[in-house]
């Protein structure tokens, strides 16, 4: 029978992968890639969990087993409830769900049926899906075991949590089976298969990959390199080694083999390293001398290459020990040979689909071999596949997951290959970066713009908790100082689950005045965001906005302000005020919109001044700081030559007479000493304040 389907050209790959109730996967779905899936997020959301249970459930070892702890927190409540209920009901029960995971395969009328076959709940020629689900359960078969338990551990969750750690192997039991699936509403059936075996599942998936824990070291007494290149030659044997390379192996060993032998047993003008001992042996022979001992050298290529090895690198004329070069490299050097050795494997025993994980690839790489890696991971693997399917009958798929918290390597990869993992208080979500292009669908040019801007600046971004958004210079260098000014003159009391601004992960990106256009990706990451913009006063003329003091002005110039308001029709008013004043006059619950918050020039409190943009605001509150450094901030070229007296206009003099705005910072940063310091803009604390606690 042939079975025509699914995507003509393509071939059979892992679509989707499911996750109930294993730690912070409680309902968990992630989609995978058709090549390289690179999952990004910040710790503890889950990265780490989901290559896990891949591996306790495909590569079953006794010594990292699933645990009782693998599963979810309230799950385990859940499974404590039912077991109680279990002992108030004579009745027979269901099974008891612990673990499920489920793989979604999609193959196609070029794949080989020979494999999955096993695994198909109908002929429906528009079903190209294969969904096997493994389930770590307690069968209904056992469930009446659950009743010989003490009733101490059954009316108290502590002592039934110190129970199950124990003994819930007794108890738990893995099923598989393969799901049915309706092609045309794109939903499960509800229909099972009987049980599957494992040894079937692993003809169609195997997963091999490399764990973070990477036995890495550059001590002495350490030659790990030299470990996975003796474990990568004894993966090939000698049939794959080039002929010509393979007989001048053999005729080295021949000519050892003479040598050692030699050595060994000596030659008549020398004796051998074994001589003495032997006439000692002799002397125990008695009358039957005739038999004498000797050693012959029998080398072998394989134990030679997988046993006697050391690695050495280059080095100008000389060459060093592996443990001489940097971690950095050493973990790189030592991914290529695992990943090798994977491959290796693959190839000689390649399932329909090998999945390869690798788990942050970052580890002790300075930025520049982040990016070497991410560049060439890809063609490695593409290289690794065309030799697999060049050299048999039966195609095979190969996939990649590689985990990362580096904003190096995300800066530099494919964004198309991009997943974002995040934890939202006990729930992990993943994302496809692919999803965000949905969300700027109305706005190609933001879109762009955004993801130039990560790849370009900002992708730590992905694994930042917070964001502050700034208009330039000036705030970027002196915010983390204003940050620690706020901190001091707003204490956290004691008790207060708050911490200081600088020791929270808080990513300062300057955007202009295009804030606005990163909302929808600070919605996708699910960030909290602060603007810090200013007013720009302006007096409209026909289309045109003319910039002005606030005293003068009517409108703001500044289209973030504008667009987080909700757009100009938002901001106008039956009364006589104007645009201006009615942007001045917003509450703070106003400028508050979900997880975001937007921070312009406001009156300060001490004279009431308005302020248009952060330097007047900054002048005006600093003026004795100002003319006491007066010189200095000439000298190095902040400020132009001024009369005290010109401080009397502030606007005029921070439009006039700031010579660079960069240098201004920097000299506002460098003067200030213990006679002599500067307050933050009120609308810049209070705005701090705000994200401080959130």
């Amino acid at each position: 029978m042939v079975i025509l389907c699914g995507k003509k050209g393509e071939v059979m790959e892992i679509t989707k992968i499911k996750v109930q109730n294993y730690r912070l996967l409680k309902d968990f779905s992630l989609d995978l890639k058709d090549n390289l899936s690179l999952i990004v997020g910040k710790n503890n959301c889950g990265k780490t969990s989901v290559l896990s249970i891949l591996e306790k459930v495909f590569n079953r070892n006794s010594n990292k087993p699933i645990g009782w702890e693998d599963i979810n927190l309230s799950h385990r409540k859940e499974i404590f409830k039912r077991v109680k209920e279990i002992y108030s009901d004579e009745s027979e029960s269901e099974d008891i769900m612990g673990i499920n995971l489920q793989v979604w395969i999609q193959y196609t009328e070029s794949d080989s049926y020979q494999n999955i076959q096993t695994f198909m709940m109908d002929l429906n020629p528009d079903n190209s899906f294969i969904i096997l689900e493994f389930s770590y359960i307690i069968p209904s078969s056992k469930i009446q075991h659950l009743k010989d338990i003490d009733n101490t551990v059954k009316d108290d969750f502590f002592e039934f949590e110190s129970f199950m750690k124990k003994k819930m192997h007794k108890f738990f039991e893995l099923q598989i089976r393969s799901l049915g699936y309706e092609p045309s509403t794109n939903e499960l059936t509800g229909e099972k298969s009987e049980l599957l075996e494992m040894k079937d599942i692993h003809k169609v998936i195997k997963i091999r990959g490399i764990s973070a824990s990477r036995e890495v070291s550059n001590k002495e007494n350490n030659h790990s390199l030299s470990r996975i290149s003796n474990r990568f030659y004894k993966l090939n044997s000698g049939d794959d080694v080039d002929s010509e390379t393979n007989n001048l192996l053999q005729e080295a060993i021949t000519e050892a083999d003479k040598t050692l032998t030699r050595a060994y047993n000596g030659d008549g003008d020398y004796e051998g390293i074994f001589d003495s001992v032997f006439k000692r042996v002799k002397k125990f022979g008695g009358n039957d001398n005739s038999a004498e001992l000797a050693i012959q050298s029998s080398l072998s290529e394989r134990d030679i290459l997988s046993n006697n090895t050391t690695l050495y690198y280059k080095h100008d004329d000389s060459i060093l020990p592996e443990m001489y070069s940097g971690l950095g490299y050493l973990n790189l050097y030592s991914m290529i040979f695992e990943i090798e050795t994977l491959m290796t494997d693959i190839k000689r025993e390649p399932a329909d689909i090998n999945l390869i994980y690798i788990e942050e690839p970052e580890s002790h790489a300075h930025p520049q071999l982040q990016y070497v890696f991410i560049k060439n991971i890809k063609n490695l693997i593409e290289d690794h596949r065309k030799e697999l399917n060049d050299s048999g009958s039966v195609v095979s798929n190969i996939q990649t997951l590689i985990t990362t918290h580096s904003s190096h390597i995300v800066s530099d990869c494919d964004f198309d290959d991009l997943i974002y993992f995040k934890r939202d208080n006990d729930t992990i979500t993943s994302k496809s970066f692919n999803s965000l292009k949905q969300e700027y669908s109305d706005d190609e040019r933001g879109y762009k713009f955004v993801k130039q801007y990560l790849t370009l600046n900002n992708s730590e971004l992905f694994f930042a908790d917070k964001v502050i958004c700034i208009e330039g210079d000036t705030e970027r260098i002196l915010l983390p100082t204003m940050m620690q000014k706020v901190d001091k003159e707003n204490a956290i009391e004691s008790g207060e689950n708050i911490m200081p601004l600088l020791s929270q992960n808080i990513s300062i990106i300057e955007t202009g005045a295009h804030s606005q256009v990163f909302k929808k990706f600070f919605d996708f990451l699910g960030i909290k965001g602060l603007i810090i913009t200013d007013l720009d006063s302006a007096i409209k003329n026909n289309a045109r906005y003319v910039a002005c003091s606030p005293t003068e002005g009517t409108h703001t110039s500044n289209s973030s302000i504008v667009s987080f308001f909700g757009g100009k029709n938002s901001l106008i008013t039956n009364s006589n005020q104007t645009q201006l004043e009615l942007i001045i006059k917003k509450e703070d619950s106003d400028k508050c919109n979900g997880n975001f918050r937007i921070a312009y020039q406001i009156p300060e409190t001490k004279d009431g001044y308005q302020a248009s943009s952060f330097e007047d605001a900054f002048i005006s509150l600093n003026k004795k700081f100002i003319t006491n450094n007066k010189k200095d901030f000439i000298k190095y070229g902040a400020l132009k030559n001024f009369d005290i007296n010109e401080l009397g206009n502030l606007y005029n003099f921070a439009r006039e007479k700031i010579k660079k705005k960069s240098s201004f910072a920097s000299s506002v940063l460098y003067f200030e000493n213990e006679n002599s310091t500067w307050e933050v803009p009120k609308y810049i604390s209070e705005g701090l304040l705000w994200l401080r606690d959130q």
